[in-house]
């Protein structure tokens, strides 16, 4: 038989004895108590035996990866020796060697318990919807407190709603005034009456078929300013002349970028054109301006011209486009027919 076969049937007897004395042992044991577990053959000696897993050590300062701050001689504690990773040893006292002592007294902080599980509320506050309703209710918060007057405005403690209410009056009060005094106003224009209008004789048309009537002339005025205390920009000054006795229309003209000062009497010349027509010569408004500047026969007097002026104007400043309405009578036309007109 081999060294083999010998060393085998050896275990298999040493199994069987085993065997049989728990089994002895399990016997005496039921006849005091049948539900005892078998104890082990071998025992370990109190000084053998591990010390329980503790699943807060490293938490609490106190596991094999603080052995360095406890005074273990091994530097650090994933890679110590066999024996003191088998078991652990707290150290109650540390001394640090030459030049590596501390200089102050500060300890190392405990990780803190762990807390429960988050609420249904806390959870409902951390999404979109819970942010923007605590966002809300912040606001709600905050301008409640501001009207009974116990926080500022704005995050500024002073500014509360009575004196932001005294402040916002002064300032619209400030700006009234100011405003009284920069806006520029609408001068008013009246005719000039020595010569209200003068015609360029070179474009003087009558005709009486067709019937009508066309020449260029300026109307002569007078703007008043002192009514406003800055200059008035007129970007646009536009005219419409009207024959005062049937409301017709007999002239147009604008005038462009002037500016009237502050005063009185400032001579403004509009430039404008006549023009009218008619269906025959006895419409009234053609018969009115023929009569009035027809030739001058010996022993004739001609009949003064009534006019209505209508001025809309533009002025840089005001988003408005004010109207005036001037009017004059006993005006003599400016030029004569000839002898030899319609």
């Amino acid at each position: 038989m081999s060294n083999n076969s010998r060393f085998s049937t050896d275990y298999r007897h040493q199994d069987s004895y085993t065997q049989r004395r728990q089994s002895e042992l399990y016997s005496q044991q039921n006849l005091h108590d049948p539900y005892a577990q078998p104890k082990p053959l071998y025992h370990e000696s109190i000084d053998d035996q591990d010390e329980p897993f503790d699943v807060r050590a490293d938490f609490d300062g106190d596991g094999p990866r603080w052995s360095e701050r406890h005074g273990y001689e091994d530097k650090g504690s994933v890679n110590e020796s066999a024996a003191d990773a088998k078991s652990y040893r707290r150290v109650e006292t540390h001394i640090p060697p030459p030049g590596l002592r501390s200089t102050t007294d500060e300890e190392m902080v405990s990780v803190p318990v762990l807390g429960p599980e988050w609420h249904k509320s806390e959870l409902h506050e951390m999404s979109k919807t819970g942010r923007n309703e605590v966002t809300r209710e912040k606001r709600v918060r905050a301008w409640r407190e501001w009207k009974r007057d116990q926080r500022g405005l704005c995050g500024v403690a002073w500014l509360t709603r009575r004196l932001l209410v005294f402040t916002l009056f002064f300032v619209c009060a400030g700006l009234a005034v100011t405003l009284f005094f920069v806006l520029p106003r609408a001068p008013s224009f009246t005719f000039y009456a020595p010569s209200p209008f003068t015609v360029d004789n070179s474009t003087i048309a009558f005709s009486r078929t067709p019937t009508n009537f066309s020449f260029a002339g300026n109307l002569n005025l007078f703007a008043d300013g002192t009514n406003s205390y800055v200059p008035v920009h007129l970007s646009n000054l536009e005219a419409t002349l009207y024959d005062l006795t049937t409301d017709k229309q007999i002239a147009t003209g604008s005038l462009h970028g002037h500016v009237v000062h502050h005063k009185a009497d400032q001579p403004v010349v509009l430039p404008v054109e006549f023009n009218y027509s008619a269906l025959n010569t006895s419409d009234t408004t053609w018969n009115d301006l023929y009569d009035a500047c027809g030739h001058l026969w010996p022993g004739t007097t001609r009949p003064d011209l009534k006019f209505r002026l209508v001025l809309k104007m533009s002025i840089i400043g005001l988003v408005t486009h004010p109207e005036q309405s001037t009017q004059i009578s006993d005006v003599a036309c400016p030029f004569e027919l000839p002898a030899s007109s319609v």
